[in-house]
C-alpha cells in the first residue's frame, strides 16, 4: 500500500507574524511529528497565495495523502482556494483556543479563519474535517481523523484477490468492479483456484512446514479425524501467503464452496480463519464487499474482524445470534481451550472432509456493519451492541448480540431495506468512525438504534 503521508501548512497574514506565533507553528509541528507518520511541511509561516501555491507544489511532489492546515491566525483569504485548487487531497483544519495578550489585543482570530476556510471549501466542493485545540496537543487533536482518512487511503489502493468468482446463486456477493475502482478506488485481482492448487503443490518443503506448524497452532484440539488433513490445510495456507504477496494483495475474498473439497480434498474454513488471524482480512463465498468492509474495520479498530451470517433473534430477550461454519479468526475466539479443528459437517453430507475451526465468540462490545451497493454508490448497515458469553452450542462459531437497537428493529431494518446476509463484525464501537468515513468516501449509512 502507498506510504501515508502527511502535510502541514500553517497560515497566517504577514502583519500579524510575529515570533510569538511562529513558536505556535513550531510546537504544532513538534506535537505532530509524534504521530506515526511521516510530517513534510515548509520551514516557516505561509502568508501569501504565492508561498501557498510553492509549498502545495512541494507536497505535491512528495506525494502527500493528506494536508493538516493549521490557522495560526486569521490567514489572507485568497490562500485557501489556492490550496484546494493545488493540493487535492482530505484537508484537517485546526485551530488553537487563545486569550487576548497585551493592551488587550486579539492577535490570533485562530477559529474565525478556520469558520471562513470551511465555508470556502465547501463552495469549492472539498471535503474536510475540524478540531480544535492547544497546539502541544495537536497530535492527540488530529490522530484519529487522520486514522480514518489512512483507512479511506489505503481502500483506495487496496487489491482484493477474488478467487474462483462468487458462490452460485448468491447474487449477494456480486460486485460491479468499476463501480468498486472509481467509488473506493480498491483494484480486484481475478485468481483462478487452480493458481492456488498448483502453487499448493510445489511448495518447498520448508514452506510445507511452517504451514503445517501454524495450522497445529490454530487450534487447541486437533479431532483424529482430521489428522489427514492437516498437510493440505498447512499447504493450502502456505499458497494463500505465497499468493498474496505475488499480487500484492490487501484482502482475499474465496469461493469456499463447492468446488474446493471435490478438487483439493477439504473445504478452506480454517484456512480462512487463519489468514484473518494474520491481518490478511478474508471473506467466504466470495463476498469482494464483504472483504473491503473488513479492512475498514480492522483499519479503524486495530482487531480482526469476524465474517457471519445472521442465523437467528430473539425478540423478548432483544438478541440475535450471528455465525459462521467454522472460518472465524481463532484470535476472537472465546477459550482457546475450545477450539477444535474438525471434519466440516456440511460438505459431502458432512463429518466426511476436513476442515473447519470450531469455536465461539468472545464477549465485549461489537460494531456489526455491512457494505452494499445502493444506486450508483454504496450505502453501509451499522448497529452497535454487546457481545454476550456464548458458549459453542451449535457447530461453527456462534456469538449471541445483545444489539443497542431492539433485535425486532434490526430485522425489520434489514428485510425491509433488502440489505445481503453477510455481515462484519468487530470486537470495537467504532460508529462514529465509520459515519466519519462514510461522509468522507460518500457512502449513504443506514444506523439503527
Amino acid at each position: 500500500m502507498k506510504a501515508f503521508k502527511v502535510g502541514f501548512i500553517a497560515l497566517t497574514k504577514a502583519s500579524w507574524a510575529t515570533p510569538e506565533i511562529d513558536n505556535l507553528r513550531k510546537t504544532m509541528l513538534a506535537s505532530l511529528k509524534t504521530l506515526p507518520y511521516e510530517i513534510v511541511a515548509g520551514d516557516s509561516l505561509t502568508t501569501t497565495a504565492a508561498e501557498a501555491s510553492a509549498l502545495c507544489a512541494d507536497l505535491r511532489k512528495q506525494d502527500v495523502s493528506a494536508v493538516i492546515v493549521f490557522m495560526a491566525t486569521f490567514p489572507v483569504g485568497a490562500i485557501v482556494p489556492v490550496i484546494a485548487k493545488e493540493l487535492p487531497v482530505p484537508v484537517v483544519l485546526i485551530s488553537t483556543p487563545e486569550k487576548p495578550q497585551a493592551n488587550r489585543m486579539w492577535t490570533q482570530n485562530s477559529f474565525c479563519g478556520s469558520n471562513m476556510a470551511v465555508h470556502t471549501l465547501r463552495q469549492l466542493g472539498r471535503k474536510n474535517t475540524f478540531v480544535f485545540g492547544p497546539a502541544e496537543q495537536a497530535g492527540e487533536l488530529v490522530k484519529r481523523p487522520l486514522e480514518i482518512l489512512k483507512c479511506a487511503s489505503d481502500l483506495a489502493t487496496g487489491k482484493v484477490g477474488l478467487v474462483g468468482g462468487r458462490v452460485p446463486g448468491f447474487y449477494t456477493s456480486n460486485c460491479d468492479e468499476m463501480r468498486l475502482r472509481a467509488k473506493l478506488g480498491t483494484e480486484i485481482e481475478i485468481i483462478d483456484l487452480l493458481e492456488i492448487v498448483d502453487t499448493a503443490k510445489k511448495l518447498s518443503e520448508d514452506e510445507v512446514k511452517q504451514g503445517i506448524d501454524a495450522v497445529r497452532k490454530t487450534a487447541a484440539v486437533c479431532a483424529k479425524t482430521i489428522e489427514k488433513d492437516i498437510e493440505p490445510a498447512g499447504r493450502m495456507y502456505a499458497s494463500f501467503r505465497k499468493t498474496a504477496k505475488k499480487y500484492a494483495l490487501s484482502a482475499y475474498a474465496i469461493r469456499c464452496w463447492p468446488e474446493w473439497s471435490d478438487i483439493y480434498g477439504i473445504a478452506p474454513c480454517a484456512v480462512i480463519g487463519m489468514l484473518n488471524n494474520d491481518r490478511l482480512v478474508s471473506s467466504c463465498e466470495g463476498d469482494v464487499l464483504g472483504a473491503v468492509l473488513m479492512q475498514i474495520e480492522a483499519s479503524l479498530s486495530g482487531g480482526i474482524p469476524f465474517f457471519a451470517d445472521l442465523i437467528s433473534f430473539d425478540y423478548d430477550q432483544d438478541t440475535a445470534v450471528l455465525w459462521h461454519c467454522g472460518a472465524a479468526p481463532s484470535a476472537i475466539c472465546r477459550k482457546f481451550e475450545e477450539t477444535t479443528l474438525s471434519q466440516h459437517f456440511r460438505v459431502d453430507g458432512g463429518n466426511k472432509k476436513g476442515l473447519t475451526n470450531e469455536f465461539s465468540m468472545k464477549p465485549g462490545p461489537i460494531t456489526l456493519a455491512q457494505l452494499d451497493e445502493d444506486g450508483d454508490g454504496y450505502r453501509m448497515l451499522i448497529a452497535k451492541g454487546t457481545a454476550l458469553d456464548t458458549e459453542p452450542f451449535i457447530r461453527g462459531n456462534p456469538l449471541n448480540v445483545r444489539f443497542d437497537c431492539t433485535a425486532e428493529r434490526l430485522v425489520n431494518t434489514i428485510m425491509t431495506e433488502g440489505f445481503k446476509h453477510h455481515y462484519s463484525i468487530i470486537h470495537a464501537d467504532i460508529e462514529n468512525d465509520l459515519l466519519e468515513l462514510c461522509r468522507w468516501l460518500d457512502i449513504k449509512p443506514v444506523v439503527v438504534e
